[in-house]
This record gives structure tokens, C-alpha cells and sequence, in this order.
């Protein structure tokens, strides 16, 4: 089975695993919950995140979790959080945030999730990294660089507006008034930062439960990269005439 994939400052913080943290997953009528071993990667942000998931008995619960939030150094640090929260174990499925987020980082997640499902023989799922932030009404948000965000708008938890990218005050425009600001990037709209600040792989597995659970055939791994990478091929030489 082979996984299509189409294509500031920095410091260090280690977030303890979210173990007795658990979401409610309801099956659809009629299909029976197994108990599902997924990996969810997550590289949409500073925070690179990997941890092992359970899906079972309608819940969904992280049994080991890595997050180390250094925006420099994505694959190093991936393969580290993929290697410690697998100790050696074999997942049935790979769940990955597509993101918005920045070329390289974003890239780091989806080769990894879409080379281990290629190697073990396991389907992978994309969800977007912003679904994985979102409970209620609530708008996320998140740095996006070059004086701009990524947003979306969720109400029930469902996505009803993005995502997008924008410049601040041409978000603030389309907004709500009082909608509650989530993610890292909210101080960038002129509210406080608000958890969760990155996306949760708790809720990006919660997300893809369905299809995991179903046992659907692998998706495209996508990258909602929404504007061009930062890096781009140089033009062509200017002939200079005497």
C-alpha cells in the first residue's frame, strides 16, 4: 500500500503525556468499536508533536505523547517523539495534521506518516491541524509569518469559515464581534494567547476516528500550505548589454 503525498524564535518545552485526558467518539449505527493503536504526527506548528493513540469502547485516549516546540528542527526531533512513543509497539494506522502551516515543517509530518504507513503496511489519515484545536465557538489561530495568520471559524466544533490566511485586521473584519480567540497566534488579533496553543493530537485523532475505525482506505496526505513557500527558484539571468 503506498500513501500519496501531494505536495522566529526557538526553545524547548516537554509536555507530559495526556493520559487520563479521554474523548468521546460515537460510532456510526449498526458498526462495532475495535480497539485501534494509532500513530498521530503532528508538524503544522512550532510544537512537533508525536504520540500514540487509543480508540476504543467509543473513547479516545493518548497512551505516550511527545511534544517539543523548536520551530528549527522538525525532522530531527520527529523522528525522536515517533521512536520513544512506539517503544518498538505497531500501530494499525497513522493520523496526521495536514495544517495550514509553514513548507518545510508541515512536509517533515506527512513524509514521516506517509513512509511509515508505506513500511508497515497501515493506512494514514489527514485532518486539518486547525480541526484539532477547536471545541465549541471558537475561532483558531495561528502564526502564519510574513505579518499574517491562519484561521478558522468552528461552531459546535464544526468548521464553518477556513481555513484561511490573512493579515490581522483583514481577519478581524470577518469575524463576529465577541467570538473567543484560540491558539498562539491570537495576541496577533489583540486577544491573549488562549489554550490549547498547538494543535492537539488527541483531537486530530478524535477527528479521524471514523475512518479509522471503518478501516477506510488510506487518504491523500494534502498539505494546506493556502500561499507559496517562502523559498523560490531564481529567475532567469538578465542579459547586460554594454
Amino acid at each position: 500500500m503506498r500513501v500519496p503525498v501531494v505536495f522566529g524564535q526557538h526553545g524547548t518545552r516537554l509536555e507530559p503525556p495526556s493520559t487520563a485526558e479521554e474523548t468521546t467518539v460515537r460510532p456510526e449505527p449498526g458498526r462495532s468499536l475495535q480497539n485501534v493503536q494509532v500513530l498521530a504526527l503532528d508538524t503544522s506548528s512550532p510544537a512537533v508533536s508525536a504520540a500514540l493513540v487509543r480508540v476504543a469502547e467509543g473513547t479516545v485516549q493518548v497512551l505516550a505523547e511527545r511534544v517539543v516546540v523548536d520551530a528549527r528542527r522538525h525532522g530531527e526531533l520527529l523522528a525522536q517523539g515517533v521512536q520513544e512513543v512506539l517503544a518498538g509497539g505497531q500501530p494499525d494506522a497513522v493520523v496526521v495534521g495536514t495544517g495550514p502551516g509553514p513548507f518545510t515543517g508541515l512536509r517533515v509530518g506527512l513524509m514521516t506518516a506517509a513512509a511509515i504507513a508505506d513500511a508497515r503496511g497501515i493506512p494514514a489519515y489527514g485532518v486539518c491541524s486547525l480541526d484539532a484545536m477547536a471545541a465549541g465557538a471558537v475561532v483558531v489561530v495561528a502564526d502564519a509569518r510574513r505579518k499574517e495568520v491562519y484561521w478558522a471559524r468552528y461552531e459546535g466544533g464544526t468548521r464553518v469559515d477556513g481555513p484561511s490566511v490573512g493579515r490581522p485586521a483583514d481577519v478581524l473584519a470577518l469575524l463576529p464581534a465577541g467570538v473567543p480567540l484560540v491558539g498562539a497566534g491570537a495576541p496577533l488579533l489583540g486577544a491573549e494567547a488562549a489554550e490549547p496553543l498547538h494543535p492537539s493530537l488527541r483531537l486530530l485523532v478524535a477527528r479521524a476516528a471514523d475512518r479509522v475505525l471503518a478501516g477506510a482506505p488510506s487518504d491523500p496526505l494534502t498539505p494546506l500550505y493556502l500561499r507559496r513557500p517562502d523559498a523560490v527558484e531564481p529567475g532567469a539571468v538578465k542579459r547586460v548589454t554594454a
